[in-house]
């Protein structure tokens, strides 16, 4: 009798133990997948952080500097063709208070924050009078700038330079409307060489200065 006393208890120690492993087991099965979960939200969210700031991406003038026009026409299908974006996955990014995409509830996964600039450009008109001299100076920096150029009938515009350097040049005369690129890291002079006099409807300057704002780029993923 007590011998299958012993036995008995024996084997509910054994189903015990049993228990014990398997939910062991289990648990640490549960915290492995977390864990890869964990790892893979981060990894996709800093690749995706990285990406987005990058020099060559649509949405850059250069690197860290985003343009505030491209960045609102980021959308679901863009972000998951471009940047391979896991299906299972939900995305949310957001540039300073304002929710650029949301594609689930990220509330639970990983976050990664980035302080970046933000460049938004403003078109700006420039009629110079042509006092004395003929030339003039942007008020501020841009990258390119149109040229519309009209002179009196008896004036010839034959070279345009900015800062030195010839941009546009006609012996014949220049006339019409003209596109050239300048220099972003200084600002620009330009100088008519004419021959006549140029008054304040000859020449009309078109140009998009750009102004930036610090902001900080959200990446958040849930897998």
């Amino acid at each position: 009798m007590r011998a299958q006393t012993e036995l008995v208890a024996l084997g509910i120690a054994f189903v015990l133990l049993t228990g014990t492993v398997v939910a062991g087991v289990v648990l640490a099965d549960g915290s492995v997948a977390s864990a890869e979960r964990e790892s893979l939200e981060r990894q996709t969210a800093v690749t995706l952080s990285e990406r987005l700031v990058d020099e060559r991406a649509k949405q850059t003038h250069r690197e860290n500097v985003l343009s505030a026009k491209a960045v609102a026409m980021l959308n679901e299908t863009i972000l998951y063709e471009t940047y391979n974006i896991p299906d299972d996955s939900d995305v949310a990014i957001s540039l300073g208070q304002k929710p650029i995409i949301q594609t689930g509830n990220t509330e639970k996964g990983t976050t990664i924050e980035r302080i970046v600039l933000v460049e938004r450009r403003t078109v700006e008109t420039l009629r110079p009078t042509f006092n004395r001299r003929q030339a003039v100076t942007l008020p501020r920096r841009a990258s390119n700038a149109t040229l519309h150029i009209d002179p009196p009938l008896e004036t010839t515009v034959e070279h345009v330079t900015a800062n030195g350097h010839v941009l546009l040049s006609n012996s014949s005369g220049l006339k019409g409307t003209f596109d050239v690129t300048l220099s972003s890291y200084q600002t620009t002079t330009f100088r008519f060489e004419a021959t006549g006099v140029l008054d304040a409807g000859s020449v009309e300057i078109t140009y998009a200065p750009p102004a930036t704002t610090k902001a900080t780029l959200r990446v958040s993923v849930d897998a």
